[in-house]
């Protein structure tokens, strides 16, 4: 069972979110579908005042600086837990396109459940320089290049978990490429995991990311200490706005653990 019925990502041949294997569940059962949602935001929030926290945290501002003059806002309503957020040209061209799921989720490590933010999907694409696809090499799961508005996307997130009562959010990263841009402001809940990464990050301090993330998703990065192939896997990242939550989860051991294995953890590269 996962924990949302339906996603936007691609299962890549696995079961996206498996609650076994997370640290966290969700404990919401129920996801009502009413009729009226679909021009609203977790059956809350007005397209008015969605565009408000998206002006306040930047995004329009920093579109109009790609060259994005005019742009229009859409809500999907799928039910009161689960809404995709679009923005578009004037042509109807997909610029930003997030879903987001709302509920409650226990994390097993304090045993404790907390209102939740979950970034299903995120979409950021420049439609304008989609022309340029043959002569640049894009990220894994790109058509398009990036418009680099992650702060943007993340303080609006961080804004609405603020007014919808959530303790904070989390995602999932298909991609290691996926997982850099989302790390400045959020943490693998496992410290396993997160030290791995900042091992990785550590032993290729020098590499393109774009090459980095190629290598790893094509097997070509060695695991030093067991001398096998490094295989990707994932992870749920979380941050949390919530000051006990993020106290309890990031605390002394897990900040040791992290030290510890992202200073030991040694990787190459496969020529």
């Amino acid at each position: 069972m996962s924990i949302f019925s339906g996603s936007d990502k691609s299962t890549s041949g696995q079961s996206y979110i498996d609650p076994e294997a997370l640290g966290l569940i969700d404990v919401n059962r129920e996801f009502k579908t009413h009729l009226g949602i679909e021009d609203t935001l977790f059956n809350r929030f007005s397209a008015k005042e969605v565009h408000e926290l998206l002006e306040q945290s930047g995004m329009f501002e920093m579109l109009q600086f790609r060259g994005f003059q005019k742009t229009k806002l859409e809500i999907h309503g799928i039910s009161e837990v689960d809404n995709r957020i679009y923005i578009k040209t004037e042509e109807n061209e997909i610029l930003v396109h997030m879903r987001l799921k709302f509920s409650d989720f226990l994390f097993k490590k304090i045993n404790e459940s907390f209102p939740m933010i979950y970034i299903d999907w995120l979409l950021s694409q420049n439609v304008r320089l989609g022309k340029l696809g043959e002569k640049k090499k894009l990220f894994e799961g790109q058509e398009y290049p990036g418009l680099n508005i992650m702060n943007e996307i993340t303080s609006f997130i961080r804004l609405l978990s603020g007014k919808i009562g959530a303790a904070g959010a989390f995602n999932i990263p298909e991609y290691f490429h996926d997982a850099v841009l989302f790390h400045k402001n959020f943490r693998y809940l496992s410290p396993e995991k997160e030290g791995e990464f900042r091992a990785l990050l550590r032993c290729f301090k020098k590499e393109n990311l774009r090459s980095l993330s190629g290598a790893i998703h094509s097997g070509k990065i060695l695991d030093r200490q067991t001398a096998a192939v490094y295989s990707w896997s994932y992870g749920e990242m979380v941050s949390a706005t919530n000051p006990f939550l993020e106290k309890s989860l990031f605390d002394e051991q897990y900040d040791s653990m992290v030290a510890r294995i992202s200073e030991t953890r040694e990787f190459s590269r496969i020529d």
